[in-house]
């Protein structure tokens, strides 16, 4: 199987040919860190400003980039003539200081997710419409190389009509991971648990292999941890295609990244229990129907408990293509789109929020999911009033 060729990285004389961005970081601690080193290497970027509360730190990484640093990234975004931004802080501050940077008029890349809450991630993607900026969020797991070869292989009709999906992502996460990062604890600055900490990425490959989701049902709890965020979700969601699908997502299990995806023509089976976040899984197969589900169902051919024939092929997956800073970048230099924008992850976030929502109201979602109540129901969770329900210890 060829690998996707929709992520051909730049060549160095495309690179030399448009005109470099400058570019700030706004939060320098863990991934924000490697946003420097790839900015400073970069064919499309000049790294010209750091800004992080942390001025120890951010400090260091300024002289050994020969940049200036700043305390208050407000203060950067107005002195630096800048071209672009990008945004590495915690979730809760992503929509605030996205919107800041897009009504400054800069192209601006986010770290995931886009935002805490839909009605946030609406008004950064009409920001950045307004001012015909580029917005994109760090949805890497669209570039891992197992993950492109699934969508190729589904875009090119290899499972015909798709009608179930069960996928799986499970891992453990002890309090330490807790303690390092308290943000992380709580609804008002994480904005989810095991939804937004861990899972944003694997929904967020799932709208973009199925396309829009249109109802939820769902169940949140807090089984194994002290923190106030959910750390088990199970989900039921309908696509707009007819498709069904069951998540379950946990950090109180043990590591498995497992997917299956079924259609008319055949199915899918993906596994890897060595990484949750795998680029290139152990297990990656096709199987292939001798006849098409339906036409086999309305067969008549074999007993009552006939099972169809099925052959089955491993999935050659290929590495290589275009990273997300490096597709901003691009993007933001030509005018193009990057591989993650603002809009798909929005729907991302649609679908997080309405899996919460549905799982602490208990209700069945219809989506477009209803702002208001959502931001309700956020500020019920930030002041404690509600939360996933939470097994006795």
């Amino acid at each position: 199987m060829e690998t996707l060729g929709e992520f051909l990285p730049v060549t160095h004389w495309e690179a030399n040919d448009l005109e470099r961005l400058r570019t700030g970081v706004i939060g320098v601690r863990g991934i924000g860190g490697r946003h420097v080193q790839d900015l400073a290497d970069s064919d499309l970027a000049d790294l010209v400003g750091i800004a992080d509360l942390d001025q120890d730190l951010a400090a260091k990484l300024g002289e050994s980039h020969g940049v200036k640093v700043w305390s208050d990234y407000r203060d950067m975004v107005e002195k630096e003539n800048l071209d672009a931004v990008v945004i590495a802080t915690p979730h809760h501050l992503h929509a605030p200081m996205g919107q800041y940077c897009l009504e400054a008029g800069l192209h601006t890349f986010v770290e995931k997710p886009i935002a805490n809450s839909i009605s946030e991630a609406d008004k950064m993607i009409a920001a950045a419409s307004a001012r015909n900026l580029v917005l994109a969020v760090g949805h890497n797991y669209r570039t891992f190389p197992g993950n492109r070869a699934m969508k190729k292989l589904i875009e090119e009709g290899a499972l015909g009509e798709i009608y179930r999906v069960l996928w799986m992502w499970l891992e453990a996460r002890p309090e330490g991971y807790y303690d390092r990062d308290i943000w992380r604890c709580t609804y008002e600055h994480a904005g989810g648990g095991v939804l937004m900490n861990q899972t944003s990425h694997d929904l967020d490959l799932l709208c973009w292999m199925m396309g829009d989701p249109v109802e939820v049902s769902a169940m949140v709890s807090s089984w194994g941890h002290k923190a106030e965020i959910e750390d088990t979700a199970i989900a039921n969601i309908r696509f707009a295609s007819g498709a069904h699908c069951n998540v379950q997502l946990s950090i109180c299990d043990r590591r498995l990244n497992y997917r299956q995806i079924s259609g008319d023509l055949g199915t899918l089976v993906y596994q890897d229990e060595k990484n949750a976040n795998s680029h290139i899984p152990d297990e990656f197969r096709i199987g292939r129907y001798e006849t098409p589900m339906r036409s086999y169902i309305n067969g008549e051919e074999g007993g009552v408990s006939r099972q169809p024939g099925i052959t089955w092929e491993d999935v050659h997956i290929e590495d290589g293509g275009e990273t997300l800073l490096n597709s901003f970048l691009r993007a933001a230099a030509t005018g193009g789109e990057p591989i993650t924008d603002g809009i798909t992850a929005r729907r991302t976030l649609e679908l997080i929020n309405a899996i919460l929502y549905s799982g602490i109201r208990k209700e069945v979602v219809e989506l477009p999911l209803d702002r208001n109540n959502y931001d309700a129901l956020l500020e019920e969770l930030k002041q404690g009033h509600v939360g996933p329900f939470r097994q006795p210890r």
